[in-house]
């Protein structure tokens, strides 16, 4: 039975609804602010498929490090004050010549982007691996996300991308003093010695289904995610618009992460497969957008595809995935969706909207999402004849 006093989960509530909130006020707006500086749409897509590159390596080194260590809590503490002062730098130095802020930001993506599987660890093993706990817990981190996205958005139009080193200060600052008062609970210990090599989970059937679920998933909704800037100016959108697309979308996320424990009860395949649709209905209203509306809409629906994905993906991890592994594991998953898949997608899709116009991708997206939604559909019919 869950045991962790209220004050350990108000902690964990808050470092997560900071933390993603520093994520929003710098990560949130890169794109855009190096647009802003003269990046074009081609070297920007370059550029953040070299992030996934380094976001992907440091899924295996950091996710690594936590296992090897036993801790969450001093890795997260260096990873997120480096990933910070990253930040920093790179913004200072685009203001003065945009390829030398363009060139750092995929040592940003070694540092940042397992962060927040680090701190999803650290949170399921505080929370004795309670998914609706820590749903709760999590959907705070949504919130957080998804409130400085909009206040970010005003900010930025009313004083100018200045707006952006200054939040993100204000926010490191706070999750840094709270990450040092958190405390960790021992590593588990185990009586026979398992293996630790990551090739090992090649061998677990269910974890490598999942992951090529995120993959190609990830593949399609990539340029979404990451080019969401070129998609709404070509629609009439601004950046004030990017503001709102963020806040409500991942405000039905928020919803639907704090109903884990509920959400539990609908199996996981299905769970899947629901993500996979939302995906395809995204890209589906990103093709017949006329309007930064139309956008949002399809941002809705990709909030919901992560809301299920979210407590889905960790809780087939905590099942299939041994303790040496665990951290290895939830990063890879995350990697699988956002890093690994973005390299790929990110390669062509600046060129494609550059070329064929932001539509291009969407057309592409809905193509490739067939693939994951017949995937996941095939168990689920085979298990409603076996019943």
């Amino acid at each position: 039975m869950y045991t962790t006093d209220l004050k350990t989960f108000l902690k964990f509530a808050v470092l997560d609804a900071l933390y993603w909130a520093f994520v929003a006020s710098f990560a949130g707006y890169a794109s855009t602010y190096l647009l802003d500086c003269g990046l074009s749409g081609t070297a920007l897509s370059i550029m953040l498929a070299l992030y996934m590159v380094c976001s992907f390596a440091g899924a295996f080194f950091w996710g690594g490090l936590c296992d090897r260590k036993k801790t969450n809590k001093k890795v997260f503490l260096f990873e997120f004050t480096a990933a910070f002062a990253v930040s920093v730098l790179i913004f200072f130095a685009a203001s003065k010549n945009v390829w030398i802020g363009a060139a750092m930001y995929p040592l940003f993506g070694f540092l940042l982007a397992p962060l927040g599987s680090n701190l999803d660890s650290w949170m399921l093993r505080s929370f004795q691996r309670d998914a609706s706990v820590y749903g709760k817990a999590r959907s705070l981190g949504s919130v957080g996300y998804a409130v400085m996205m909009l206040g970010a958005g005003r900010l930025i139009n009313r004083f100018g991308f200045i707006a952006m080193p200054v939040m993100g200060v204000a926010c490191s600052a706070l999750v840094i003093l709270l990450a040092v008062i958190t405390s960790e609970l021992p590593y588990e210990e185990r009586g026979k010695k398992e293996s630790s090599n990551p090739k090992e989970l090649l061998k677990i059937g269910p974890y490598v289904f999942l992951a090529a679920i995120l993959f190609l998933t990830g593949l399609a909704v990539s340029p979404f995610n990451n080019l969401k800037t070129i998609i709404l100016q070509s629609v009439g959108g601004d950046v004030s618009s990017l503001g709102m697309d963020a806040f409500i979308g991942v405000m039905m996320q928020a919803v639907l992460i704090f109903m884990t424990g509920s959400l539990r009860r609908i199996p996981s395949g299905l769970r899947l497969f629901l993500m996979c649709v939302c995906v395809l209905i995204t890209m589906a209203l990103t093709y017949l957008a006329v309007s930064p509306a139309m956008v949002i809409l399809g941002t809705v629906f990709n909030n919901i595809s992560y809301g299920l994905m979210l407590p889905t993906m960790r809780e087939i991890t905590e099942k299939n995935v041994t303790g040496p592994l665990k951290n290895t594991a939830h990063s890879l998953s995350d990697a699988m969706y956002g890093s690994f898949a973005g390299i790929i997608a990110l390669l062509y899709s600046g060129m494609m909207m550059d070329r064929f116009g932001a539509r291009s991708v969407a057309l592409l997206g809905m193509g490739i999402m067939i693939i994951p939604v017949v995937m996941s559909l095939v168990p689920l019919i085979r298990s409603f004849k076996k019943s």
